[in-house]
């Protein structure tokens, strides 16, 4: 488990980062979620329909930046500042973490550019762009692993994920490529390929690992059971894979069986998790575990639903509900639930000085925004499937337009820790001139 902010040590203070390096993803991030809302109010009409037929437009824009500017950024930025500290090695090299942040940010708006302004000559610069940045950060990962000391579980679903990050990487280019130079191949099954490596792949099993020391750290719990989460990780593996033969082989009924599969290995995971909050010694889980709640149990319903799919017995526009939930339900909520306890977290540690105890978490914690954020989420969330399921326009505009109100409340959150953090570095520089004068 990592160490409490007031627990942190001289070793684990020389494997962070710089607060301006991991914050930049962060920010990145942020900035990304506001510009995912707006593409999404833009397309509301065509949402029902683009799961089913894709193609360029705002609707793929809004796809690839919550993809690409939120959740990829978000990671990279958890995972390089956050791994090094758990498996007590240092980032290879500082260099290549800025360089990483340099290419995936204009690449990711580049990328989104060209889908939203039907211009597919702009998607190869972003894709190239991105995927030079995955590269680097790839191989940033996987020196971690590597040389990790402890965190098994931890570590065994890093390199799950790694392995998914390299395959879907190669369908992600396989698709630009059709829709740039008119590449011959079968874009639906790429893309449901890319799909599956995408959300359950790299994000999912990602998001599984970092939940194995991320929930136990902020709810100061005991870890799950490790030979659950073996378990759940071999699963969940195995459903991956199968689903891609599946998807290759046209085969309906082992993609379903290979949906179950990876409903078992979730369920698992969740009851997992649950199992080891019920021992925490934090009574009160606070308001971002309401939103991980709402993830998991998105989580859970967007693998009933691939079950469901292959065979026939999905409701209407299913392929769309299944991509909300996927996308905005289970991924994109619990990413915000985590970074909102990550960023305070970290703002504390890089707030103490030499020899001073960290400041208190909560007291960089703006509670109000993130209070208007949930709701506004959840509330969006609960009308873009409604208005999916109907087929309203008006109501997935509507849900459009409360998503980017949550995200300005999120951004806000965000600056204010920022504030704080830059009072407390500027507090910090007086005292030490004071006493340096004295």
């Amino acid at each position: 488990m990592i160490p409490a902010p007031g627990g942190f040590g001289a070793g684990a203070r020389s494997r962070l980062l710089p607060a301006s390096v991991t914050l930049r993803y962060f920010g990145a991030a942020v900035a990304f979620h506001v510009l995912a809302w707006v593409a999404l109010l833009a397309s509301a009409g065509d949402l029902p329909r683009f799961a089913a037929y894709g193609g360029l437009g705002p609707a793929l824009a809004a796809l690839h930046l919550t993809t690409l500017g939120v959740l990829t950024m978000a990671a990279f930025g958890a995972t390089l500042q956050l791994l090094p500290v758990a498996t007590r090695q240092p980032v290879r090299s500082l260099g290549t973490v800025k360089l990483a942040w340099w290419l995936l940010t204009p690449g990711a708006a580049l990328f989104a550019l060209g889908a939203a302004a039907y211009r597919p000559a702009l998607l190869g610069p972003g894709a190239a762009a991105v995927v030079a940045a995955l590269a680097l950060y790839a191989w940033l990962l996987a020196e971690n692993l590597r040389r990790a000391r402890g965190m098994h579980v931890v570590v065994a679903h890093g390199w799950a994920a790694l392995a998914a990050l390299v395959l879907l990487a190669g369908a992600g280019l396989a698709l630009v490529a059709h829709y740039e130079h008119g590449l011959a191949l079968e874009r639906g099954a790429v893309a449901s390929a890319h799909l599956v490596l995408a959300g359950y792949g790299f994000m999912g099993l990602l998001a599984l690992g970092l939940s194995q020391f991320l929930v136990p750290m902020f709810a100061l719990a005991p870890a799950p059971s490790a030979r659950s989460a073996y378990v759940a990780l071999a699963t969940a593996a195995g459903a991956i894979a199968l689903a891609l033969g599946a998807i290759a082989a046209h085969a309906p009924y082992v993609l379903a069986f290979a949906a179950l599969l990876g409903l078992g290995a979730a369920l698992l995971h969740v009851v997992s998790i649950e199992r080891a909050l019920r021992r925490r010694l934090r009574p009160p889980l606070g308001p971002a575990f309401q939103l991980a709640r709402s993830a998991w149990a998105c989580l859970l319903a967007s693998l009933a639903l691939a079950v469901l799919m292959p065979l026939g017995w999905a409701p209407p526009r299913a392929a769309a509900l299944f991509g909300v939930l996927l996308v905005v339900g289970w991924l994109l909520g619990f990413l915000l639930a985590m970074l909102q306890r990550i960023v305070p977290f970290l703002a504390t540690v890089h707030a103490s000085g030499e020899g001073r105890g960290a400041p208190l978490v909560s007291s960089f914690t703006p509670q109000r925004p993130l209070a208007l954020h949930r709701m506004l989420h959840l509330a969006a969330l609960a009308l873009l499937l409604a208005g999916v399921a109907a087929d309203a326009e008006w109501l997935i505009r509507t849900a459009a337009a409360l998503g980017l109100a949550g995200a300005l409340a999120y951004a806000t959150f965000f600056a204010r820790v920022l504030v704080r953090l830059h009072k407390a570095w500027h507090k910090e520089k007086t005292q030490h001139g004071l006493q340096s004068a004295n």
